[in-house]
């Protein structure tokens, strides 16, 4: 095993859940220093999520079982509505990237994920001035038919390396009003059949694995994925109310640009 490979395990399973793209960082760092072709860089990327869907499956067992024996048919509904909405955007976006993401070379790919983090922290921004704006008439309001179209229409885009499937997802539920734990929680279960889904897609389309890392290697990673992937979810569970994680993303935001410079000189 190399050692690009047990950094972008932990690169997955830390970033996840934190609002700064896992996706575009994890893009950043294959680009940069692996030896995965430009063609590969997404379904690798995408295969890394397994490792926190099945994190998300460890962390709520019982809300999983519940779905599943449609015991929570409220719940099992508003997941299914968000997962049709999310294949309405993602499959289209996800088929344009497949076949052109090779053609961003070095340091344009730089530039592409940093304007993309640029658009996530203005995202993640605009729910902490509605509140603070808002503060007097704020109704906190439990998830709903329509909370799940319009955050499952926004998780699709989040395909896009750079911009946060986490973060545009916390805040479009936050822009709606929905409080900030459950929001955190419906956010998280979202994920997994959105994932399974974008893997189905892959086999599908004949390229269930990226044929320059071994299945062993794989396995492995998504062990350190799964793993950190689970001890992240709990840390921002009790850190949440206390960082500004769009803060956090401009700084990435501007290293990710700065790294893309040189392509104008």
């Amino acid at each position: 095993m190399e050692p690009w490979q047990i950094i972008v395990g932990l690169i997955q399973g830390l970033v996840e859940w934190l609002p700064i793209s896992s996706e575009g960082q994890a893009v950043l760092f294959l680009y940069n220093f692996s030896n995965i072709p430009p063609d590969e860089l997404l379904v690798l990327v995408v295969w890394l999520h397994l490792g926190t869907a099945l994190a998300v499956l460890v962390r709520y067992p019982r809300d999983i079982l519940n779905v599943l024996a449609l015991r929570d048919r409220k719940l099992f509904r508003h997941l299914l509505i968000a997962t049709i909405c999310t294949a309405v955007t993602a499959i289209p976006l996800y088929v344009f990237l497949k076949d052109n993401l090779s053609v961003f070379h070095g340091e344009f790919l730089n530039i592409l994920v940093g304007g993309l983090l640029l658009v996530t922290a203005l995202v993640l921004y605009l729910p902490t001035r509605r509140t603070k704006d808002d503060s007097h008439s704020l109704e906190v309001i439990e998830v709903s038919d329509k909370e799940a179209v319009i955050t499952g229409f926004v998780q699709g885009f989040a395909v896009l390396p750079g911009l946060s499937r986490s973060g545009v997802t916390v805040s479009a539920l936050l822009m709606q009003r929905v409080e900030k734990e459950k929001a955190l929680k419906f956010s998280f279960l979202m994920s997994v059949p959105a994932v399974i889904g974008i893997l189905a897609l892959e086999v599908v389309s004949g390229t269930p694995l990226p044929s320059s890392i071994g299945i062993l290697d794989l396995i492995l990673i998504e062990s350190i994925v799964f793993l950190t992937g689970l001890a992240s979810m709990e840390f921002l569970l009790r850190l949440a109310q206390k960082i500004d994680f769009w803060k956090l993303c401009l700084v990435l935001a501007g290293i990710a640009i700065l790294f893309g410079i040189p392509i104008f000189f």
